[in-house]
């Protein structure tokens, strides 16, 4: 992330270094170092441009042997360093850049993926052996210092206490980050190749635990105590590293990762990627052939199903199952953010969980070449939207049905902790049999996180069919999914909105007025009671409203039989039919 810096310390930096380097932005600072995004005007490439303050000697002779240090290794996980001098009363060093975020930055979205973690295994421990073979012992890897990449990959970037610097260490420095460093370096010892297999383990704990190992190795929990879906073997590995006894752990890096692949395998997942591409190139006339090279010998593209403003839904044939699905691949800007990537696999994974015939169930989250895309099993018939579009206002039985299915569906997903934030017509699916399927369960927001209209969207890019408090940014829970969805069955009902307009303040207009379509005016076939059941159900207050599905389907059940009996016996035995009571 961007930090701020004085004039003065810009100008005295631009003034040694502007000649080679455009500073393009300060992304790290503390009082005697300074590290900058830069361009090198010579080699016309971006490099990482970290700058010495201060002008002590000791300092100087610090900086610059951790640059001798860094400049010894080559290795893809080690940040490389190109250059080192002195301009004036300043010293450098420049480096590859890296597009990405420290870990410690990433963990406050929560745990890693685990196959993150298994790629910063191999990472770490690769880049610690090919340091132990050249004679040096890390002995110190914080999370703030480790980078990920867009795709998960992981770089070492200090060096500053490592073995080779220790005789340039100013006396009364100590290191930070006491968590991650191995019992005897805390004790001031230099340690050897064990101690860095402890800093490995100490990282790979927090990095799938979110949780920072304790100095006391009886206070340890295990790892899938915290995170019950973390692998045995990926726990008895990082258990084993972090033995406060050097002889008990593993003796070397290579050791450590042998054990580990032996059970995790040496394959490494193909991670999502941010694009490279701008978004018009991305996104352009190529698209599809672009589509089809990342799907490669996993799928075969058939054709396109729709699109919306999250991306574009095709038909696909799974070549490995042999079976036809729904692919639904994210736009290309959606993926350009880190955290909408995180959010979106998480909400992925707890809508993977449901498993109920309502809700179309997801397959499988993958993505490769920039592109991101989730698998599902594919419905052969329209949505809601397309079916009022095509027949008009639906028959009250029919969406009497709908309605029953979809508190159904909604009730399972409430009681697993999941709200869908986005139920619309276009996400309301009709098999052939007329049953529904909802799908995009808990995507919306992950997609779109806290921004403009809570995650609401509709074909038409207007949130017809959000509730007043989606609208206005404030706190959702179940209530919101019911009100969306008795907006739908309005709309099904009468074939247009409940509450029309064009702007989101003409809606919130009509919503916060209660002023609702008066349904047994327009339709002298809906009995009052079921026309008052869906009004409560999008009463403004969120407290006037049902408070479960299970209430919601309860009211309506009653309102159906008491129109029934008013209508006479055949009513009623259709009434009992429909409800399946």
């Amino acid at each position: 992330m961007p930090v701020e810096i004085s004039d003065s310390l810009l100008s005295r930096v631009t003034a040694a270094l502007g000649e080679r380097f455009r500073l393009d932005t300060a992304i790290a600072a503390s009082p005697e170092r300074l590290l900058f995004r830069a361009q090198d005007r010579r080699l016309k490439r971006t490099v990482s441009l970290r700058v010495n303050l201060d002008t002590s000697d000791a300092l100087r002779r610090w900086f610059l042997k951790e640059a001798k240090a860094l400049a010894r290794l080559d290795h893809p996980a080690i940040r490389h360093v190109y250059e080192a001098g002195v301009v004036g009363d300043l010293a450098y060093r420049v480096g590859n850049w890296i597009d990405g975020e420290s870990l410690a930055d990433a963990i406050q979205r929560g745990p890693r993926p685990i196959p993150t973690v298994h790629g910063l295994a191999r990472d770490i421990l690769g880049a610690l052996e090919h340091a132990h073979a050249h004679g040096i012992i890390v002995r110190r890897i914080v999370p703030a210092s480790l980078l990920l990449s867009a795709t998960g990959r992981g770089t070492v970037t200090d060096l500053r206490y490592c073995n080779l610097t220790l005789g340039e260490i100013p006396p009364g420095e100590q290191p930070t980050g006491s968590p991650f460093l191995a019992p005897e370096v805390r004790d001031g010892r230099v340690g050897d190749p064990t101690s860095d297999v402890y800093t490995a383990g100490a990282v790979l704990y927090f990095a799938v635990t979110a949780t920072t190992p304790p100095l006391e190795a009886r206070d340890l929990v295990p790892p899938r105590e915290i995170r019950n879906v973390i692998p045995g073997a990926l726990e008895r590995v990082i258990l084993r590293a972090l033995d406060p006894e050097p002889d008990d752990r593993y003796l070397t890096a290579e050791e450590m990762l042998e054990d580990f692949a032996s059970e995790a395998g040496a394959y490494q997942t193909v991670t999502v990627a941010l694009p490279t591409l701008s978004i018009e190139l991305a996104d352009g006339p190529h698209w599809e052939a672009r589509m089809r090279r990342a799907l490669g010998d996993d799928y075969e593209l058939l054709g396109q199903l729709g699109q919306g403003g999250f991306g574009r839904v095709y038909r696909v044939r799974d070549l490995h199952l042999e079976r036809q699905v729904a692919l639904k691949v994210l736009h290309p800007h959606l993926t350009q953010d880190l955290a909408t990537v995180e959010r979106f696999r998480r909400e992925a994974q707890l809508a993977a969980r449901l498993n109920h015939v309502n809700i179309v169930n997801i397959y499988d989250i993958a993505g490769r070449s920039g592109l991101l895309w989730y698998t599902m099993e594919i419905v052969d018939g329209p949505n809601v939207a397309q079916l009022v579009e095509r027949d008009g206002p639906l028959p009250l039985e029919r969406v009497l049905r709908l309605l029953r299915e979809a508190l159904s569906a909604l009730g399972h997903a409430h009681a697993l902790g999941l709200v869908h934030r986005d139920i619309k017509p276009e996400n309301m699916l009709l098999e052939r049999d007329g049953s529904l399927r909802i799908t995009d369960f808990g995507l919306a927001l992950a997609l779109r996180g806290q921004g403009r209209f809570g995650g609401a969207t509709s074909q038409s890019g207007t949130p017809q069919f959000a509730s007043p408090e989606q609208l206005l940014g404030e706190r959702v829970d179940q209530r919101t999914d019911l009100y969306s969805l008795a907006a739908v069955a309005t709309y099904a009902l009468l074939g247009r909105t409940p509450f029309p307009g064009t702007t989101v303040e003409q809606i919130l207009a009509k919503q916060t007025t209660d002023l609702m379509p008066n349904l047994s005016e327009e339709r002298p076939d809906i009995p009052e009671g079921i026309a008052d059941v869906l009004s409560r159900a999008m009463r403004n207050d969120v407290e006037a409203r049902y408070g479960s599905a299970g209430e919601f389907r309860s009211a309506l059940e009653e309102a159906v039989l008491k129109g029934a009996r008013r209508r006479g016996s055949e009513l009623a035995r259709l009434a009992a039919r429909i409800l399946g009571t």
